[in-house]
């Protein structure tokens, strides 16, 4: 009996003397993530080119269609420009925006399209866009 509880002490010792080790060890925190790709690099410039032909194929799209041009490049470039106005004039009301926009520009965002701006209309606009 004297034996059976001898082993039974030298197990108990032994479990606490684990666990105080495993307490002791410590785990390596974990690999920080892989940082982004470098502005520039291959995977950047691939999805600029794929975002100027998605622009170039709505643009195209919608030449002679209105109601296209309202559904699919309207709301985008309104999203564009707003966020512009954000960042670089904070909240505003609609007589601000209209008055930094410019009215054909801000007709061009608010208003329902009638008739599909020209090329150099676009382009006059979309400068405009650019320089808010």
């Amino acid at each position: 009996m004297t034996a059976l509880l001898w082993h039974l002490g030298v197990l108990a010792a032994a479990a606490v003397l684990a666990a105080m080790i495993v307490r002791r060890i410590r785990v390596p925190p974990p690999d920080p993530p892989e940082p982004p790709p470098a502005p520039g690099g291959p995977e950047t410039s691939d999805r600029a080119f794929a975002t100027a032909r998605w622009w170039e194929h709505r643009l195209t799209s919608t030449r002679d269609d209105p109601q296209r041009f309202h559904t699919l490049v309207q709301p985008r470039l309104a999203e564009i420009a707003a966020e512009r106005l954000r960042r670089r004039h904070g909240p505003s009301g609609p007589r601000r925006v209209e008055e930094i926009l410019g009215p054909d520009l801000y007709e061009l965002l608010t208003a329902p399209v009638t008739a599909v701006p020209t090329r150099a209309e676009l382009a006059r606009l979309l400068t405009r866009i650019e320089e808010i």
